[in-house]
């Protein structure tokens, strides 16, 4: 698009511009300008506040910022009759870098743990297309092929081939499948469509738009294409006549890898025959848009886009017992094997739903049994009810091991090898079927909890929390180590999810998957069943979220919407704030910013790069210049400084169209030059210069008054310390042409009767206001911007950070970044209008020099309060702030 309006741009900038004309492209330069700027400040925020955001926010970020650096360049390239039609094609080449950044890694084998998110070029990273097949037998696959059907399915072909380790046969559908269904019918643009800006806070709305994906795929009807390739891989492998029901799991890329489990977020279809097949691999497919993963994704900084699906078909496996291993205790840092074991399917227990048995096996002592807890196997589901929760009766312990000796062993040797080959502690999913023959059906990198060390905490810190504060729970076990404090919030029916408060804690009777779509607005979670082992517990490990499970009484004793604190670690819930615990979850936090180590924030940190940084800071060095513009900053800078000059250059001694350029005599030492856009100025003026009787516009009227309000010092010494003296002078002598520039020394006012345009240049700092006072109160404007200073960068801040509370508390909208401030006030009457611009008159010279003269933080308390009590001076309270 932007190459078709080049060449508009070219034939229509080659025309003479009337003065309006060119005054009105001037205008739309500085108005997106200002967006620029305040796109620039939000995407500074982004990256620096440590909140978590979504690919669709980031992404709407940067399409104003780059819809208006294209502004920019357009208006300059017109204004300047074409001279600067270079700004585009610099603007398309960072544009093109960026967009390089952000194209999705799919075939990258280096995947998420590249350390180059802001290459340019990257011959890694492939395409999906025709080289890929569509299905592996399990038995021919490894790790090599992770990026084509995923880890969760790699990980098996792996310990199978190169471990000997039993698996169950099957085939894996590739992600080339995925693809297919992805482009056909456009269902990616579509699905993105859907996901676009949605609230993450909004529970009831990120269930609405997994919704709408999961029924575009379900109503889009299926390729026969597609079902001949699922068809043809499940023949070829068990054949036609056999009718072998097998069970249909997710494999996605990056599930199951080094930090993102993605554990019991995907659906997995058990007992499918072959007649059922092409449904349930649609099931698993469209589970990706559930919104447990969809929020998973988000909280974890993960693009769908970088994640295509793969399916596994495995035969099923006749379950007598299945369960879970972890090859060492991940909360408590010990050196031991906990197997967990439940009757048939190992689902119940990996979801939550009951307390399986537990095995301790000691890893140093050839994995002797050293603890054994029977857990709750004998339990009893009923169908859902109508609030979405199955009743379970958990009461009733078997004492009966349901593992042997040897099946123990067994197992320990399977998860050594494992271990060993893969070099990390693994969490390992097994099933035992009515032969006693064990087979692993699942093995990734287990997640631990924080290291224990970071838990600033001790025991005799404890025990004096413990007298202080009222003990409401002190049993279960911890699933997940931390603190948290908020509001209890009883979860007794799926319905609970929808109203769930931010920063609440979770209390229901059992850690369910479904859960993970609050966990990034839960503090914490504490239930009276679950398994350490299952998925919630997982998830909440990866995510530093503290999980209790196992109280048995839990929801008995605790109340909804009793403030408690939780301490995971110790196992205990504190009645009301512990703030002894609340400072070290808060330093804790501080400490390890899981979003800023994500994906998807170093893909716009990479960006950042093209951002922000500013090259053309001398507008006199030949480098100033299109060919030199390496960021968009260094765009917004270069067509700001330029157009200015190309604006006003002429404007000395030339007439434009009926009007005059007239320099201003008045009192205050401005170089002012007024340029009247109509009705600004009397009628009746001879020669260059003009008085102030002589104006008639309003707002310029009101701003003069301000500028001399009695007792302002535009003139006159200032108290500077050695530093602020050097740095004027390093100032000067880094930019010897400052006398020479055609702006630098003047300032300009563009006015109409109720209209200004003020550029205001007085030694390094630059303002501009812009405002228009009409009888029509949701027309009136204030924008009043400033930047820079002669100072160095801390005391430009302080300036800028005094500028800013002077304005917040006369009702300004104000974005304050470094030593930039950008305010607006909208929809105010006209005599409001008029009070503010003498206010901002009265402040544009007080504010003079000051930034080289504020050499503490205290200096911006004096400097603000002076003003607001109606001091013109309120530099001269720094003289007693320095006697001290």
């Amino acid at each position: 698009m932007w190459k078709f309006l080049k060449i508009l741009f070219t034939s229509r900038s080659k025309s003479k511009l009337t003065f309006k004309k060119k005054f009105q492209h001037f205008q739309g330069l500085l108005a997106s300008n200002d967006e620029a700027h305040k796109y620039m400040s939000e995407m500074a925020e982004m990256l620096t506040s440590g909140k978590i955001f979504s690919k669709a926010f980031a992404n709407n970020i940067y399409g104003n910022l780059l819809d208006s650096a294209y502004d920019i360049a357009r208006h300059l390239v017109i204004l300047s009759s074409g001279k600067y039609q270079q700004i585009i094609n610099r603007t398309e080449e960072i544009e093109e870098k960026c967009q390089q950044i952000l194209s999705p890694r799919i075939l990258c084998p280096e995947g998420w743990d590249c350390p180059d998110y802001n290459c340019q070029v990257c011959n890694k990273v492939k395409k999906i297309d025709e080289n890929i097949p569509y299905y592996y037998p399990i038995k021919d696959v490894d790790d090599v092929l992770s990026l084509e059907i995923g880890t969760k399915m790699s990980h098996l072909g792996e310990i199978s081939r190169k471990l000997n380790i039993p698996v169950a046969e099957g085939f894996c559908l590739t992600v080339r499948l995925f693809e297919d269904i992805m482009i056909d019918r456009d269902l990616r643009k579509r699905k993105d469509e859907i996901f676009y800006n949605i609230d993450f806070d909004d529970i009831m709305q990120v269930k609405k738009a997994c919704e709408e994906a999961q029924e575009l795929f379900i109503s889009t009807p299926i390729h026969e294409h597609i079902k001949g390739i699922i068809l043809d891989a499940y023949d070829k492998y068990f054949g036609i006549k056999n009718n072998v029901l097998v069970s249909v799991r997710s494999s996605a890329i990056g599930e199951d890898s080094a930090n993102y489990s993605f554990a019991g977020l995907h659906f997995s279809a058990l007992n499918v025959s072959r007649e059922n097949l092409v449904d349930a691999v649609y099931e698993v497919l469209i589970s990706k848009y559930s919104p447990q993963s969809v929020v998973y994704r988000y909280i974890s900084g993960l693009r769908d886009e970088d994640m295509p699906m793969s399916v596994g078909c495995l035969k099923m496996v006749n379950a007598k017992a299945a369960g879970v291993i972890f090859t060492t205790d991940p909360v408590h840092k010990k050196d031991v094997l906990i197997i967990n074991a439940v009757k048939g399917l190992g689902t119940v227990a990996v979801s939550g739903r009951v307390s399986p048995q537990e095995f301790l096996l000691d890893k140093k002592n050839k994995y002797k049994l050293i603890g054994f807890s029977p857990g709750v196997q004998d339990y009893m589901e009923t169908p859902k009810s109508t609030d979405g929760i199955e009743k379970i009766k958990f009461d009733v312990k078997s004492s009966i091991p349901m593992l042997n000796e040897n099946q123990l062993l067994k197992l320990a040797e399977y998860s050594k090898k494992i271990e060993e080959h893969y070099g990390c502690p693994q969490d390992i999913e097994w099933v035992i079927d009515d032969n006693d023959k064990i087979f692993i059906l699942q093995t990734r990198q287990l997640q631990s909890t924080r290291k224990k060390e970071d838990i600033l905490i001790n025991k005799e810190i404890i025990n004096i929390i413990d007298k202080n504060y009222k003990i409401l729970l002190n049993h279960g076990d911890c699933a997940s180590t931390g603190i948290a404090s908020g509001k209890v919030y009883m979860v007794n029916s799926i319905k609970d999810i929808n109203d769930f408060p931010k920063g609440g804690i979770v209390v229901s009777k059992k850690n369910l998957p479904e859960f993970t779509s609050l966990i990034h607005k839960a503090s914490g979670f504490i239930t009276d069943v679950g398994s350490t082992t299952g998925h919630l517990s997982i998830i909440a490990r990866e995510q530093n979220i503290p999980v209790i499970t196992n109280t048995i009484s839990g929801t008995e004793i605790l109340k909804n919407g009793m403030y408690v604190t939780l301490f995971a670690d110790a196992n205990k819930v504190y009645d009301g704030r512990v703030d002894e615990l609340i400072e070290v979850s808060d330093k804790m936090m501080e400490k390890d910013n899981l979003f800023m180590k994500s994906p998807l924030y170093r893909l716009w940190h990479g960006v950042s790069k093209f951002v922000f940084k500013l090259n053309l800071t001398n507008p006199n060095s030949e480098k100033f210049s299109p060919e030199h513009c390496m960021t968009y900053h260094d765009v917004i800078r270069f067509a700001h400084e330029v157009s200015m000059k190309e604006m006003f250059a002429f404007y000395e001694t030339a007439r434009v169209d009926s009007g005059k350029t007239y320099k201003l005599k008045f009192e205050v030492p401005l170089n002012i030059y007024v340029i009247d856009l109509g009705c600004g100025i009397k009628n009746d003026i001879t020669g260059n210069t003009m008085n102030v009787d002589e104006i008639i516009s309003t707002p310029f009227l009101s701003l003069i008054k301000g500028m001399t309000t009695p007792g302002i010092e535009w003139g006159g010494p200032l108290s500077i310390d050695a530093k602020g003296f050097l740095n004027i002078m390093m100032t000067n002598l880094s930019d010897p042409h400052k006398a020479e520039r055609d702006i630098g020394s003047r300032s300009y006012a563009l006015i109409s009767d109720n209209y200004l345009n003020f550029f205001s240049r007085l030694g390094y700092h630059f303002s501009r206001l812009d405002a228009l006072a009409s009888n029509e109160v949701n027309n009136n404007y204030i924008n009043f911007h400033f930047r820079g200073g002669a100072a160095d960068q801390v005391r430009k801040e302080r300036r800028a950070k005094a500028i800013t509370q002077i304005l917040e508390s006369l009702h300004f909208n104000v974005i304050h970044r470094g030593d930039t401030v950008i305010s607006q006030i909208r929809k105010i009457h006209e005599d409001d209008i008029h009070r503010l611009l003498q206010e901002i008159g009265k402040l544009m010279g007080a504010v003079r020099n000051t930034d080289v003269t504020m050499l503490t933080d205290e200096h911006v308390d004096v400097f603000v309060q002076g003003f607001l009590e109606g001091d013109p001076a309120p530099v001269k309270r720094f003289y007693n702030l320095e006697k001290k």
